[in-house]
C-alpha cells in the first residue's frame, strides 16, 4: 500500500463524490458487510454532515440518512459532532485512518469504513504527485498532456469568464469607494494601468494626491494637465533652463497655491531596470496627452461600440517636442524619438481597464455587453509575460487575449494555490484512473 501522508478532507470528499476506491467487500471497522447505495448529495456549503440523501447496507439492512467524512475519526471529537443536532441523522461514518471508537457513533450503532486500503492506488499516486513540492511551472505539468484538448479549452472559456466577474466585482466596490464617481474610477485605473506592474501602486497612489475636480477644471488647457501630472509627482523639482520646463514649473506653481497641492517624493517611483520608454516620466506625460486630447474621456469610452475607435483613442495623441529628445528632466537623449504608448500597453489597459469597466457601467445601465466585450478580447492578441510562456511550453499556446486571460486565472486561482480539486484538469488527471 502506497504511503500517503498529505491527505486531506477535501480529497477525500472528491474521493467520495467519484467513488474512487473499490466498492467491491466493503467491510466497516467492525467487520461488517457494507454496500453504497446511494452516495448522497454533496453538501458543498451548508454547516452539517458532508453527504445528504445517503443510503447504505450493513449486513442485509437498509440505512437512509447522511454521511460524514473525516481524516481520522478523532476528528469527530474535534469538530464537537457529538453536540451538534444537524450529525444526529448520520448513518455512516467514512474516515481515512480509524484512530479511536466515537462513544456517541458505537451508542446509536453508526458503523466507521476506514477508507485508506479500498482506495485506488494510482488515484493516491496521481494526487501525491500533483501536491508534492518542487519548482514545477503547475503541479500537473507532467501529467496535463493526458487530459483531452477540448475539455481543457471548455475550462479556459469559463475561467475567462469567471476572471472577468471577478473583475467586475472589484470594480463594482471600488465604484463605491470612489463616490459612485465613474470618471474618478476610470482615472484611477488608468494611472494604475500606466504605472505598469513595478509602478502600479506608485501611480494609484498619485492618482489619489490631488482631487479629480482639479484634473476637470484645468483640462482644457493641456499645458495645466501636464504640468499637473508631472509636477505631483515631484518630477519638476529640477534645476533646468529649458523654456518648457521652466513654463512647467511656473504653471505647477500656479496650481499648487490656487489648489493648496502638495507633490509627493519622486523617489517613490522607480527607475531602475526599466526601460527608457515605461519610465514613470514618460508614462505621466503620456496620461495627460491623453486627458488633454479628450475631456470626456470615460463618455467616449463607454459609448464607442467600435473597438477600433477604442484603440485610436490611445494612437492619435500629440506630445510636446521636448520629450522626442528626453525621457527624464534632468538629461538629453542623444537619439530623437516619438514616445507614443505602446501598442503592448494599450492592448493591457484595454484588457484590464476599459473592457471590466465598460462591463460594469453596462450592466448597471441594464445593457448585456458581455458578447461584444469578449469579442474584442478575442480580437486582442495574447499577453505575452513568464504566465503566457509557461503554459505555452506545454504545449497550450493562447490564441488570442481572451485565452490568455483565461491561463492567468488559472495560474494564480488554481495552480499556485494547488486547488486542483477545484479545477477541471486536475479533477480529470485524478478521475482518469
Amino acid at each position: 500500500m502506497l504511503k500517503f501522508c498529505v491527505m486531506k478532507e477535501a480529497m477525500l470528499h472528491f474521493i467520495w463524490r467519484f467513488q474512487l476506491f473499490n466498492i467491491l467487500d466493503l467491510k466497516t471497522t467492525d467487520g461488517e458487510n457494507l454496500r453504497i447505495i446511494k452516495r448522497g448529495s454533496w453538501n458543498k456549503i451548508d454547516a452539517g454532515p458532508d453527504f445528504f440523501m445517503a443510503q447504505t447496507e450493513v449486513n442485509h439492512q437498509i440505512w437512509t440518512g447522511s454521511i460524514e467524512i473525516h481524516v481520522r475519526s478523532s476528528d469527530w471529537n474535534l469538530h464537537k459532532h457529538s453536540q451538534d443536532p444537524a450529525f444526529e441523522n448520520v448513518i455512516l461514518h467514512v474516515v481515512y485512518e480509524h484512530d479511536i471508537e466515537i462513544d456517541v457513533l458505537e451508542n446509536r450503532n453508526v458503523p466507521t469504513l476506514e477508507l485508506k486500503n479500498y482506495i485506488f492506488t494510482e488515484v493516491l499516486n496521481n494526487y501525491n504527485e500533483l501536491l508534492q513540492p518542487g519548482m514545477n511551472f503547475i503541479p500537473c505539468e507532467k501529467s496535463i498532456h493526458l487530459v483531452k484538448i477540448e475539455k481543457i479549452k471548455f475550462w479556459l472559456e469559463r475561467l475567462a469568464v469567471e476572471r472577468l466577474e471577478r473583475k467586475t466585482n472589484e470594480i463594482e466596490q471600488e465604484f463605491m469607494k470612489n463616490n459612485k464617481n465613474w470618471e474618478r474610477l476610470l482615472f484611477k485605473k488608468m494611472a494604475y494601468s500606466f504605472g505598469l506592474k513595478v509602478n502600479s501602486e506608485v501611480f494609484e497612489i498619485w492618482a489619489d494626491s490631488f482631487d479629480y475636480k482639479i484634473l476637470k477644471k484645468i483640462q482644457p488647457r493641456p499645458a495645466l494637465v501636464h504640468a499637473l501630472f508631472l509636477g505631483q509627482a515631484g518630477f519638476l523639482e529640477v534645476n533646468s533652463k529649458d523654456e518648457y520646463v521652466q513654463q512647467l514649473k511656473s504653471d505647477y506653481q500656479f496650481l499648487k497655491n490656487k489648489f493648496g497641492l502638495q507633490p509627493l517624493d519622486k523617489n517613490i517611483f522607480r527607475f531602475s531596470r526599466m526601460r527608457p520608454y515605461s519610465f514613470p516620466t514618460v508614462r505621466l506625460m503620456q496620461l495627460a496627452s491623453l486627458y488633454s486630447a479628450y475631456q470626456n474621456l470615460f463618455s467616449y469610452l463607454m459609448g464607442s461600440r467600435s473597438f477600433k475607435k477604442i484603440r485610436a483613442v490611445f494612437n492619435d495623441l500629440e506630445y510636446p517636442d521636448f520629450w522626442k529628445n528626453h525621457f527624464r528632466f534632468e538629461k538629453e537623449s542623444a537619439r530623437s524619438s516619438v514616445k507614443s504608448i505602446s501598442e503592448s500597453l494599450i492592448e493591457r489597459t484595454i484588457i484590464n481597464v476599459v473592457i471590466p469597466v465598460k462591463f460594469v457601467y453596462s450592466r448597471m445601465l441594464g445593457r448585456d455587453a458581455s458578447e461584444e466585450l469578449i469579442d474584442w478580447l478575442r480580437e486582442l492578441p495574447a499577453e505575452k509575460n513568464a504566465v503566457i510562456d509557461g503554459y505555452s511550453e506545454l504545449g497550450l499556446k493562447a490564441q488570442n487575449a481572451f485565452e490568455s486571460q483565461a491561463f492567468l486565472e488559472l495560474k494564480k486561482h488554481f495552480c499556485n494555490e494547488k486547488k486542483c480539486l477545484n479545477c477541471a484538469i486536475g479533477v480529470q488527471i485524478l478521475k482518469d484512473v
